[in-house]
């Protein structure tokens, strides 16, 4: 198979795998908004984005680090668990630390109640992300996928049965998903990896620190780029209601399924690209534009569908007919997001990560002022905008990095 093929192959089986688990959380999405209403399920999408600011977070870039520094040596994966077990609980600090500074304008203490009754997905996006390691350098993402589709089928079979019971059920139901995901991706992987995987074998401190100081300046940049992009819905929370919560997180759901194409083809190119900048720095370069090329005309495609598609969320539920227009703005911002992320990852790939620390901060703190300033008078609609021009500016500030390089 050449390497065009491979990386055709593993991208399209990574996208397919993420179509039918996101038809299963499109589902899933369906019932609890049928069943709890714009009110409920906004209180829903709270705890969900609260949670999804951490998935990144104990994510830290740690996969790829792996990568550049083992290569294909899998007997040291015992670091990358114990890592995000520390960064699960560090997690569980902050939240708590929320809590306590905000107190009831965001939560109520019911709700702080349901999320961490949720956080433990945390932990189990962070093993689940650890073991795709094996799949990545095995070129297996087809186990992954099926782990993934396996595990997200039974928790909303579960969610069918429970969900009449209240939201705190239907909380259960997912982290329930989430576990059975991670038991059927470890399995897959003792039996693909040949190689010892006791994952609470001890590691060193020393070992530790060397992968966390390595891993420390793509991780604060991945767990800012969460941050600036997904504050807004606290602020719509703080300033408007659950409700308008949850108009704008069903098209903000549906607007960040095509995102993760890019990060599924980065993960198919990654190896090969880490391959090439090492030994043949032209066919890295011709790869690199090849690949940038066909993302952005991918891209292309999904602005077109999620602009002629939105109009039909309201098929979902009445209450989400004002989903449609922040849908059609945020389509408009998938070239810029799939150019970033191709060249975040040749910052990356330069080790200059580092200077992606202070975009992505620049851009968070430049998106909070903004929101907090447009979002009571604008309400989502300004979340919208905010998204597309904020990850404008970390292009154009990418362009100008790598313009100055030169």
């Amino acid at each position: 198979m050449s390497l065009r093929q491979k990386i055709i192959f593993n991208t399209g089986v990574q996208f397919f795998g993420r179509f039918l688990t996101s038809l299963v959380g499109f589902f899933t999405t369906l019932i609890l908004a049928r069943f709890l209403g714009a009110k409920d399920y906004g209180v829903y999408a709270k705890i969900y984005t609260l949670a999804a600011f951490f998935y990144l977070f104990v994510d830290f870039g740690l996969n790829a680090v792996y990568l550049r520094k083992y290569k294909g040596n899998l007997n040291h994966l015992a670091q990358v668990f114990r890592l995000r077990s520390l960064f699960f609980l560090f997690s569980l600090l902050l939240i708590l630390c929320f809590f306590l500074f905000s107190g009831s304008l965001i939560f109520s203490f019911q709700e702080q109640l349901w999320t961490v009754l949720f956080a433990p997905t945390i932990l189990l996006f962070g093993y689940y992300t650890s073991l795709n390691i094996v799949f990545q350098l095995k070129l297996r993402y087809d186990l992954s996928v099926l782990a993934s589709v396996i595990g997200g089928l039974v928790g909303l079979l579960s969610l069918l049965m429970v969900i009449r019971y209240g939201l705190v059920y239907a909380i259960l139901s997912v982290v329930f998903g989430y576990f059975l995901t991670v038991m059927i991706a470890f399995l897959f992987t003792k039996r693909l990896a040949k190689v010892d995987l006791n994952l609470l074998k001890p590691a060193s401190s020393s070992a530790l620190k060397s992968l966390f100081v390595e891993a420390l300046p793509l991780g604060v940049m991945l767990f800012l780029n969460t941050m600036y992009s997904r504050v807004d819905v606290f602020v719509i929370s703080a300033f408007q209601n659950d409700s308008a919560v949850g108009v704008y997180q069903l098209a903000y759901k549906f607007f960040e399924f095509p995102l993760a194409f890019a990060a599924f083809f980065a993960n198919a190119v990654f190896p090969h690209y880490l391959k090439t900048f090492a030994t043949d720095r032209p066919r890295f370069w011709q790869i690199f534009q090849k690949a940038t090329l066909s993302l952005v005309m991918v891209s292309l495609l999904f602005s077109v569908g999620g602009f002629l598609l939105a109009p039909y969320l309201s098929l979902v539920k009445s209450d989400y007919a004002a989903s449609a227009l922040p849908l059609q703005i945020l389509s408009l911002s998938y070239p810029i997001f799939f150019l970033t992320s191709a060249l975040s990852w040749l910052f990356f790939m330069q080790k200059k990560e580092r200077q992606l620390i202070w975009v992505y901060g620049g851009s968070f703190l430049l998106n909070i002022f903004a929101n907090l300033l447009l979002v009571p008078h604008y309400g989502y609609l300004a979340s919208s905008w905010l998204t597309v021009l904020g990850e404008l500016l970390v292009l154009l500030m990418l362009v100008l990095l790598l313009q100055k390089k030169k």
